[in-house]
């Protein structure tokens, strides 16, 4: 009887060493929080960056020889989707010291209206094994940033290296809206009849060309 109980027992000091040692290795995996994940450090030296990068983007979705997707309208409403915004926010599907995979950089987009569009996808990732990742909170009004705050991290590095932070927080605000609007900066889809191996005709959406013009009467073999 004594032997199971030293045999019991010694199993719950295993498992509540292991368990502790466990938890010791992984918790910046699962339990993770930062004073870095909140953007509310005013930097006011980033607005005219910030207001800068805005004129770049706005020529980045402007219909030219460089840019010949667009349509012409799309400068404009490029300029006019960004005034109804009030704040963009980055932050982490975690933290900005996880070590999770996927934790990935997200925007929150507060509109003039009261909407808010969150978990906005940017593609990019937050690495908790590096340095903590710069988050931003940009307040704006008539298309132009007026309030700049971050989590800090912008200060540990020369000021240019930011500058592909702030396109992205605009770059993927104006894709938001495209991927809503898609009309308003691209021409609009049309359907296309064609013709199956099997002889059964269907349509497909296609994105129309700037230079096409209408023409029903084509027909794709595929």
């Amino acid at each position: 009887m004594k032997k199971t109980v030293v045999v019991i027992a010694g199993m719950l000091v295993v498992f509540v060493l292991g368990g502790g040692m466990l938890f010791f290795i992984f918790k910046d995996f699962f339990f993770t929080h930062s004073e870095f994940d909140i953007p509310d450090q005013p930097n006011d030296k980033i607005i005219a960056m910030f207001n800068t990068q805005i004129e770049k983007q706005i020529e980045d979705h402007t219909h030219s020889p460089m840019h010949p997707g667009y349509i012409p309208e799309s400068r404009e409403n490029t300029i006019q989707f960004l005034k109804t915004i009030k704040t963009i926010e980055s932050m982490t599907r975690f933290s900005v010291i996880s070590k999770q995979p996927r934790n990935y950089l997200e925007l929150k987009i507060s509109f003039a209206d009261g909407s808010v569009a969150e978990e906005v996808y940017t593609g990019q990732t937050c690495n908790g094994y590096l340095a903590p990742c710069l988050l931003m909170k940009v307040e704006m009004d008539n298309g132009k940033a007026v309030k700049v705050f971050t989590n800090g991290q912008e200060k540990k590095g020369s000021p240019d290296w930011i500058i592909n932070d702030l396109n992205l927080l605009i770059d993927k605000s104006i894709s938001y809206d495209i991927t809503q609007n898609n009309n308003k900066y691209f021409h609009l889809k049309r359907q296309m009849p064609i013709l199956k191996k099997n002889g059964k005709t269907t349509n497909k959406l296609f994105l129309e060309k700037p230079s096409e013009t209408p023409k029903f009467s084509f027909l794709k073999i595929i």
